[in-house]
């Protein structure tokens, strides 16, 4: 049970390593839409309208992947909220377990003293 434990905290830290990568991913994403977004504007005000065109056809680009990196990022956070829950759980039993057994130590040390 200990090294199913173990094995559990590592795949949780992975989880959340790979989690927050995709949140500076997201942020990056974010941050480059808003940037076409302002190229755009830019275009327009300078009157090269098919520039703005193809400024806001990357920003659409963009903004699907960080849409997508956002769903992700949703089913990441699940994942890692249930592996955490089932990770309490199980250090839950293994430590009922330890006292069970240390309780049956004693009782058994108890025992031979009487006899």
């Amino acid at each position: 049970m200990q090294e199913d434990l173990v094995q559990l905290r590592q795949a949780v830290d992975q989880l959340i390593a790979t989690q927050k990568r995709t949140e500076q991913q997201y942020n990056k994403n974010q941050s480059e839409a808003n940037n076409w977004q302002q190229r755009a504007q830019l275009a327009l005000q300078k009157g090269d309208e098919n520039l703005a065109r193809e400024a806001l056809q990357r920003k659409k680009s963009v903004a699907e992947m960080a849409q997508a990196l956002q769903a992700q990022l949703a089913e990441q956070r699940e994942i890692v909220t249930e592996l955490k829950e089932y990770m309490l759980t199980l250090e839950s039993k293994i430590s009922e377990a330890k006292t069970k057994k240390d309780l049956y130590i004693a009782r058994s040390g108890s025992a031979q003293a009487s006899v």
